[in-house]
């Protein structure tokens, strides 16, 4: 088994993991790895895999905010559409407040009114 063959059938380790290329008496490629790197193997994996989660968690969490951007950005057209309507009603308002106020002052004379005949039937 040559070299080449030895190392598709390795698991993709990188070449810098290899400690050695060694050449047997009958002529074959043989490679020796420590412990040192089965345990590296394995830091690698997790650390690929925490920055692929990472990774993920900070795409979704960019999506997320795109998508509350344009939340409130739609929000903000409701709220000002709401403001732009509400000034054709401060005419209504102010006529209703008016009609208040008369309403107030008429009950104030009919309350002397009626004060005024409740004495008359009292004397």
């Amino acid at each position: 088994m040559g070299f080449r063959e030895l190392r598709r059938e390795l698991p993709v380790a990188p070449l810098f993991r290899l400690l050695s290329l060694n050449r047997s008496d009958k002529g074959r490629a043989f490679l020796s790895l420590s412990m040192a790197d089965a345990h590296g193997d394995d830091l690698a994996e997790s650390l690929q895999s925490l920055f692929t989660n990472v990774s993920s968690m900070v795409k979704s969490e960019l999506q997320m905010n795109v998508r509350v951007a344009a939340e409130y950005d739609d929000l903000g057209d409701v709220a000002a559409l709401m403001k732009l309507k509400s000034g054709g009603f401060d005419e209504f308002v102010g006529q209703m407040d008016a009609i208040e106020k008369q309403v107030s002052e008429f009950e104030a004379v009919v309350d002397r009114y009626v004060s005024v005949l409740e004495s008359k039937i009292r004397a």
